[in-house]
């Protein structure tokens, strides 16, 4: 009987304070077989991501505040990182400023997107990015 390696599931949270974006994305990704929870708000993707890591984070930068604190998607960004330095983050937004390129270049987010998403983009990205890690993790790249 032949060896073959274990592929290990890939984590995938999204955060969209749109209920129809943020399922959407979650059904489309999980028809690919990945594994995706969902975040509606920063405050419940700040929580979940400290208690799980996550191969990918999806976030949308217009969040509106919780409780009258503001948490952007650049902020939420900023803290995935400090949890999970190696996290891919891709991020979206309804307006492409390049303002938000600039930014998302500095924060070396691995995509920036404008609403509303192509699908069938999102999955050819995110399957890239799921090979690159897998090549990092393996050590193919050297």
């Amino acid at each position: 009987m032949a060896w073959e390696p274990v592929t290990v599931e890939k984590r995938i949270l999204v955060v969209d304070d749109d209920l129809y974006s943020r399922e959407g994305l979650r059904v489309s990704l999980q028809g690919e077989g990945y594994r995706v929870e969902t975040a509606a708000d920063s405050w419940q993707a700040i929580r979940i991501i400290k208690e799980h890591p996550f191969d990918i984070a999806i976030i949308d930068l217009d969040l509106p505040p919780v409780h009258g604190v503001t948490v952007n998607g650049w902020d939420l960004a900023r803290i995935f990182r400090a949890y999970h330095p190696a996290i891919s983050i891709i991020v979206v937004s309804a307006e492409d400023r390049q303002a938000a390129r600039v930014e998302a270049e500095r924060l070396k987010v691995s995509e920036f997107l404008e609403k509303p998403i192509n699908p069938t983009q999102l999955k050819m990205i995110v399957r890239t990015l799921h090979a690159v890690s897998e090549e990092h993790a393996t050590g193919e790249d050297d």
